[in-house]
């Protein structure tokens, strides 16, 4: 039997994951918190084994609160329920020690998912958060932050083309192309054109 502490201030939404719950006899709710310091209260009386927590609820809450149930709860326990998909939300709330993170426009075999994979010592994100920590990386990538003059340059370097060949073909004086290429590698934090050329194999981009 996996025990189940939920902490969200919404009553409806608690109604309705009791009875997405009800129908799975390896899981039950043991107790409800409708604020922070109601959670931090109950887990010294209450023994369970994974917290489903909803970041945003009055008095105490958010990543300070999360972090303050993993101390007393031991990592690995809680899984975030939110209804923010941003990856700034998961990121940090993985970072402080949440086990699993699940938006609650997620479909509810997601959560049952997640409650049993956390129960197994896994972690588990779900589709909606999964997407948005993917746009966040690619737009992080470096060469997604390049202008399209510089990923025109960019790819004749990695290409082996020569500062001169490169000025020729674009109609560039060669100290324009030789700046570019300057604020290429800060870009990458490379120092040679040889970092930019494994950076390209890696991604698939040569």
């Amino acid at each position: 039997m996996i025990r189940l502490l939920v902490a969200d201030d919404h009553a409806i939404f608690r109604e309705g994951l009791k009875q997405i719950l009800s129908g799975h006899e390896d899981l039950q709710i043991v107790g409800e918190a409708t604020n922070g310091q109601q959670l931090l209260d109950l887990l010294a009386v209450s023994p369970c084994d994974i917290v489903l927590l909803d970041l945003s609820m009055p008095g105490r809450s958010g990543i300070g609160l999360l972090a303050d149930v993993v101390a007393q709860l031991g990592e690995g326990r809680l899984i975030v329920l939110s209804m923010h998909d941003e990856h700034q939300y998961v990121v940090e709330s993985l970072k402080a020690g949440a086990a699993g993170y699940v938006t609650k426009s997620s479909a509810s075999q997601q959560l049952i998912q997640a409650i049993r994979k956390v129960a197994n010592h896994e972690m588990f994100i779900s589709a909606t958060a999964q997407h948005a920590l993917a746009q966040a990386v690619s737009a992080d990538a470096p060469h997604e932050r390049l202008t399209p003059r510089e990923r025109e340059i960019y790819d004749l370097l990695v290409q082996g083309r020569k500062i001169s060949d490169i000025a020729r073909k674009l109609d560039l004086s060669i100290k324009t192309v030789s700046t570019h290429k300057t604020n290429i590698l800060q870009k990458f934090e490379a120092a040679t054109v040889v970092d930019l050329v494994h950076y390209a194999l890696r991604r698939g981009l040569h």
